[in-house]
């Protein structure tokens, strides 16, 4: 009896989000309005895909030879500018390894804007995000831009707080010119991993 009233007591509690959400029309109500601020932390894999050189031929290679998978972790902060757009920014870092042991570490700074669609108690932020990017192997720097589409899926467990998963594509330029021009390439990068969000 103990079971199943506790069982009884956790889906109440879980289906809370979902009533917050609905007005007594049975119409959603967003938990957003112009003004409402998010903050998130996310943590998780990076994943090197491959590398593509529009000057040569093969264009596409693979990152296996070159960098292990990797780990990830970021901090953003949004603002609402309606009950759906947020706009804001987020800095991340990454770290890698080459075969011969030296760190890669990637650390982009980028400004976002994502649109929420609500499912339920669920939330499915689409996002992209552009800026620029710190690109080291060992002793070479290299300054950068940077293009990160993804999106996220949220469990609201209350009004505040959010805990899902994120996944964004990195696409992230070296662009060169003159006799280093073949050298220009796109890196093609993705992090999978946990996500919190605060709402307030």
């Amino acid at each position: 009896m103990k079971k199943i009233l506790f069982l009884l007591l956790l889906l109440t509690i879980l289906s809370l989000p979902v009533f917050a959400q609905i007005d007594s029309s049975g119409e959603y109500v967003s938990p957003y309005s112009k003004g409402s601020q998010t903050f998130t932390m996310n943590g998780g894999l990076f994943i090197p895909l491959f590398f593509y050189f529009p000057a040569l031929s093969p264009s596409v290679e693979s990152t296996k030879d070159h960098l292990s998978l990797g780990g990830t972790g970021s901090l953003e902060w949004s603002m609402f500018i309606s009950d759906r757009i947020s706009l804001g920014i987020e800095l991340a870092g990454t770290f890698s390894f080459t075969p011969n042991m030296n760190t890669h570490v990637l650390i982009p700074l980028t400004g976002k804007i994502a649109y929420v669609f609500p499912v339920g108690s669920f939330e499915i932020p689409v996002f992209f995000g552009t800026g620029l990017a710190v690109n080291k192997v060992a002793n070479q720097v290299y300054f950068g831009t940077i293009l990160k589409p993804g999106a996220s899926v949220y469990w609201n467990m209350n009004l505040r707080w959010g805990f899902g998963l994120t996944a964004q594509y990195w696409i992230v330029p070296e662009v060169y010119f003159g006799d280093k021009s073949d050298n220009t390439s796109f890196g093609n990068f993705m992090d999978i991993g946990f996500s919190a969000r605060y709402h307030f």
